[in-house]
């Protein structure tokens, strides 16, 4: 009679050594795992990247000072011409609506409701 294998017991769960843990949807195993690595990193390297982060985000700061200054001089070196052009009168955009209004200023010679306006 052939042999047969012995009936095999329902496996356990085992962790096998070296394969990782799958994840939680929580991220209770993510958190654990970054504060394992934080942990393992000494005090002079977590100071070391503190600083190199500090470092770099006050040349952040600085660059954006630099272009937010030179963004304010050029506008208002465009706004100083502009102004320059309309007191001249050579501002296009300003010409015509000031005719208009000039136009509108002179009121015909008559009387309206018993005024005369001249």
């Amino acid at each position: 009679m052939p042999a047969q294998p012995a009936p095999r017991e329902p496996e356990e769960e085992m962790e096998v050594e070296g394969e990782p843990e799958v994840p939680e949807a929580n991220g209770v195993l993510d958190e654990e795992r970054e504060n394992s690595y934080l942990s393992e990193m000494d005090d002079e390297d977590c100071e070391r990247r503190r600083l190199e982060c500090l470092h770099e985000m006050s040349d952040l700061e600085k660059q954006f000072l630099e272009l937010k200054d030179k963004l304010f001089r050029e506008r208002l070196s465009q706004v100083k011409m502009k102004l320059d052009e309309v007191i001249a009168g050579r501002a296009a955009e300003y010409k015509e609506p000031l005719a208009v209004l000039h136009k509108n200023m002179q009121l015909p010679c008559g009387s309206t409701r018993g005024v005369t306006l001249c």
